[in-house]
This record gives C-alpha cells, sequence and structure tokens, in this order.
C-alpha cells in the first residue's frame, strides 16, 4: 500500500505549467508550507521518523503551516527518505582486500603501492572525521501544490551532502537515536538550502 507522500507523488501531472513554483514561493512573506514527511519501511522507521520529523519542524519554524488550518490549495512539502544505509565496517575492508588483490594481480607496483596507501573512500573519510557511521539518506524534496494554478517541483536530495552537515558526537551520543537526531538535523539543513537555492523559498525569521 502506498503512503500518501507517495501517492501524490504517483498522480497525473494535471498540474499548470504556467504558475512556476518560485514565483509564488518568492513572493513576500513568504507561502507557508504544510509538512509530509516519508521514510522507508526499515527496522528503525518509528524512531527514524519521530527524530527526521522533529529536526524538521525545529529548522523550518514559522514557515510550516498549522496543519489543522490547511486548506485544499495549500503548498505541500513532501520530504521523501527512499533509502537509509549504512556502510559497514566489514564492507568498507572487503573493497579495500579486493583492491589490493587486484593490484597484486595486476603485477604493477605502482598499482600496489596506491591500493595500499591510497586515499579512503568519500564516506568512510567522513566516518573518520565524526566517530561513527552515519547514514546515506537517498530521496527528494517535493514542493506541491494542486489544482487550476498548481506546481510541483522536485529537488533530489544528495545523501553525502547530507552527511557532510553532520556533526561529530560525544561517545555516550553514538546510540542509534542519537544518531538519528543529528542525521534529521542535517536532513533538514540541507532540505532548507536546497529550497532557497533553487526555488527561493525560505522561512521568515524567528
Amino acid at each position: 500500500m502506498l503512503k500518501p507522500a507517495l501517492i501524490l507523488l504517483a498522480m497525473p501531472l494535471f498540474l499548470a505549467c504556467s504558475h512556476p513554483a518560485s514565483e509564488v514561493l518568492r513572493q513576500q512573506p513568504r507561502p507557508a508550507l504544510h509538512l509530509e514527511l516519508s521514510v522507508p519501511d526499515q527496522p528503525e522507521s518509528a524512531t527514524m521518523k519521530q527524530a527526521y520529523g522533529a529536526a524538521l519542524r525545529d529548522h523550518f519554524a514559522k514557515g510550516l503551516g498549522d496543519p489543522e488550518a490547511a486548506r485544499p490549495d495549500r503548498i505541500q512539502l513532501l520530504v521523501v527518505v527512499g533509502n537509509r544505509l549504512v556502510r559497514t565496517e566489514t564492507e568498507a575492508k572487503l573493497n579495500t582486500g579486493l583492491d589490493q588483490a587486484s593490484a597484486v594481480t595486476s603485477g604493477s607496483p605502482v598499482r600496489m603501492l596506491l591500493s595500499a596507501v591510497g586515499p579512503k573512500s568519500a564516506y568512510e573519510s567522513q566516518v573518520e572525521r565524526l566517530g561513527y557511521r552515519p547514514g546515506l539518506l537517498s530521496g527528494q524534496v517535493v514542493i506541491l501544490r494542486v489544482g487550476k494554478d498548481g506546481f510541483q517541483e522536485t529537488l533530489k536530495l544528495d545523501p553525502m551532502a547530507i552527511v557532510k552537515r553532520m556533526r561529530p558526537l560525544g561517545e555516550n551520543d553514538r546510540t542509534l537515536p542519537g544518531i538519528l537526531a543529528e542525521e534529521g538535523r542535517a536532513l533538514a539543513m540541507e532540505s532548507l538550502a536546497l529550497l532557497q537555492k533553487q526555488v527561493g523559498w525560505e522561512p521568515p525569521a524567528a
């Protein structure tokens, strides 16, 4: 059964093209958005949705409309996290081992040297910086309004851009709830940055 956010994304495109989202979203005062969050069906889904939702509401603050007062022509903000992938340390070691084995097989001294001292992957470099293994969040941020003057803008989330916004955590906070809370903070910051850069929307000052 499709989740509400995914149902909206799968709707036929009967949205008008003559009213691009940026025209409406750049108006002053900025229009309020009505948040809907979708997360993947994983064992940690409930904790994930709670942590990500709290971070989005905190960072978007007054930019979000009252769900109880939503009108049919409201502007919806759909944050759709399609997957959360944590690359394991075992996977990283396996990839390094395969690289070294391939270098040995090639018989090239240069390749053998590079495989031994080569740079870490972008993800492993962030793991070293953060002190824990963050989730890679793939998905989309969608701005949607249905009806005669409707529009839809779909912005792709970059998993590594989200990870780079994350902060190191103390040893006591490197639990699943602690890591998910930090992922949520980074997700909210990246979503805001995408909206500001690509469609000109930002929340009003607190």
